[in-house]
């Protein structure tokens, strides 16, 4: 049974009123689209006939036509192993109807129709719902709100503004078991109109936690009371996967390849979401869908917590910094914690973990000295990491404490009987519990609360000493993956930061992520591998449960060119074997708000045993 669909939403160049042209157009246009791979063809909404034909509609002579169009399309279907939706005007037993024809492998498969018509010749096709009625050859039973059903795939269609009113359909039929809303559409083309309705279209997937395709109406329809963009777009959960560019002239046809199951796993995680899978009768069950001869059409991001467009990262950036500094906030404020405390590395995470209490104290009226940045040299810190946290300190205002650690670690392996040339991993974490210990107690001695400065990338792979820098009393950055991290702090360096202090912090962004606990250089992705790669395989894994098989071939694709297979398959072998096994390291992960739409947190995000077996490896 083949899980991955490649749906084409296409826009074809029409004639108004002249079917012969139009029907020709959509055969030549689906067939383009099947040997593309698609086996889920959408068509606008009145193509066969134009959607700009006003009061021909009324002609016997252009509804004749259109169904002799239909017959042709039918004919021309048997050939192509795919689903195709046409939509066209239909005469039924005095009733004027927009619809939508599913076909499949030469047979009408079911008729969905337009709702919403109010201001056009067309009637709502709310008032035949049930009848059935003699079209193109074939009995049509008109369903309330059909969903289909091709092996793995579900879907159902929903007409022009239908998918967009109050009382839309499209909720019902997410509800009932549809992954993919096919929406045929014929909108006019208007400043900011056509964005904010694209705009809508993605939220309105992200809602449902299904797939839109959208196809509207464009070349050759009539511009007497206005123009039709013929857009044509593909939003999957929120994102738009595929779109073509409006205005032009020509057909156009824009693909996108799905895995349907991605959707059933998202909403079984979704707790506001519930199917009624067969309310209102079975599915209608059609031949599965082929398979597409590639992922060539799958679009997914390389770094799936960073936003792509400029503008949506910086507002990314400043909510983040927000909420994360509004929270650290309350909980200062809820315990009257004097001071802040926190390590101060000079390494990314501890840069922004420091930024968020700058935030904080601004939030409260309190000066940068309320927050003590904790510098503590070991063996492996570097003179540019340690420089950078005091020049931090300094340009901020935050009150600096440095305690070298390396005399009470010796101390500490001869309490031990641990041989200080021996660099495994009791060398590296006696150091990173010996900072934990200084900064619990400075926090003691002044009223304050450690904040911690983990990540969410180094909680999923576990990249941290349990009862060391794994310990805070509060962690800010729980939520916040390494990637994204990059790009919050260089963001505080060209907005917010004066001009010695975005010096500061962007070379804390240039300088290689490293643990600093043994002496030389010590680069954490050249130990794990990329961070890009892990949190590809993160996101992939928590918010759709996928198979390794699935990581390995998307990011294959997706990093081509930029990573090796054989890089890949090593990160994904590391990635598989720490997250599913470092689960005790974040089941007593301290307190930290939730920033992101993404958590580790084993008090609701989430809930796996520790000592389970998690179907990775």
């Amino acid at each position: 049974m083949p899980e991955l669909c490649r749906i084409a939403a296409v826009v074809p160049r029409v004639k108004p009123g002249d079917v012969v042209f139009n029907t020709d157009e959509v055969i030549a246009c689906a067939k383009k689209a099947v040997a593309g791979g698609a086996g889920l063809v959408l068509f606008p909404e009145l193509c066969l006939t134009g959607a700009t034909c006003g009061d021909l509609f009324g002609s016997a002579v252009l509804l004749c036509r259109a169904e002799e169009g239909l017959c042709k399309i039918k004919a021309a279907s048997r050939e192509l192993d795919a689903v195709i939706a046409v939509g066209l005007p239909l005469l039924c037993r005095g009733s004027l109807l927009d619809c939508a024809v599913v076909l499949r492998n030469g047979v009408i498969a079911g008729v969905a129709g337009k709702y919403g018509t109010a201001g056009t010749p067309f009637a709502s096709f709310g008032e035949i719902e049930g009848t059935e009625f003699a079209f193109a050859g074939e009995t049509l039973r008109f369903a309330d709100l059909p969903v289909f059903e091709a092996g793995e795939c579900r879907f159902a269609v929903c007409v022009g503004s239908d998918i967009s009113m109050p009382l839309s359909p499209a909720p019902e039929l997410a509800c009932r078991g549809a992954q993919i809303l096919l929406n045929p559409c014929a909108e006019g083309e208007f400043t900011a109109v056509s964005r904010e309705r694209s705009a809508l279209l993605a939220a309105l997937s992200g809602r449902l936690v299904a797939v839109i395709a959208s196809a509207g109406a464009g070349p050759g329809e009539s511009g007497t009371e206005m123009i039709y963009g013929g857009r044509a777009a593909i939003f999957d959960n929120g994102c738009v996967d595929a779109e073509n560019t409006p205005l032009a002239e020509e057909s156009s046809i824009v693909f996108d390849d799905i895995f349907p199951r991605r959707l059933e796993f998202r909403r079984l995680r979704e707790k506001n979401f519930r199917c009624r899978a067969g309310k209102g009768g079975p599915f209608v069950p059609l031949a599965p869908l082929p398979e597409p001869p590639d992922w060539s059409c799958l679009h997914l991001p390389a770094n799936p917590f960073v936003p792509e467009d400029p503008e949506e990262l910086a507002l990314r950036c400043r909510e983040l910094t927000a909420i994360q500094s509004a929270a650290l906030a309350r909980r200062v404020e809820a315990v009257k914690a004097r001071k802040l405390v926190l390590g101060l590395s000079g390494g990314l995470d501890s840069t922004w973990a420091f930024l968020i209490c700058v935030e904080c104290c601004k939030r409260l009226g309190r000066p940068a000295s309320d927050i003590c940045a904790v510098t503590m040299p070991g063996f492996g810190t570097s003179g540019r990491t340690r420089g950078n946290a005091e020049k931090m300190a300094e340009l901020f205002g935050a009150e600096l404490k440095i305690v070298p650690i390396a005399e009470a670690v010796t101390g500490h392996f001869r309490d031990i009987g641990h041989d200080p040339e021996d660099h495994n991993v009791t060398y590296e974490n006696s150091q990173a519990r010996e900072r934990t210990q200084i900064l619990m107690d400075l926090a003691n001695d002044l009223g304050g609360i450690v904040i911690g400065t983990g990540d969410l990338s180094e909680l999923a792979m576990g990249w941290c000493t349990f009862n060391g820098d794994q310990m805070a009393m509060y962690g800010v950055n729980g939520s916040t993956p390494k990637t994204l991290m990059r790009h919050l702090v260089t963001w505080y360096a060209e907005h917010i930061a004066g001009r010695e202090g975005r010096q500061v912090l962007l070379d804390v962004v240039a300088t290689p992520v490293s643990p600093e606990l043994l002496p030389g250089a010590q680069h954490t992705e050249k130990l794990l591998g990329s961070y890009d790669l892990h949190e590809f395989f993160l996101w992939h894994t928590v918010r759709y449960g996928e198979t390794p098989e699935f990581l390995r071939k998307a990011a294959e694709q997706v990093f081509a060119g930029k990573f090796t297979a054989a890089e890949i398959g090593a990160a994904l072998e590391v990635f598989s074997r720490r997250f599913q096994r470092q689960q005790f390291k974040r089941n007593p992960m301290p307190d930290g708000a939730k920033a992101g739409t993404f958590s580790l947190s084993p008090r609701g995000d989430w809930l796996t045993p520790s000592d389970g077996e998690m179907p990775l490896l």
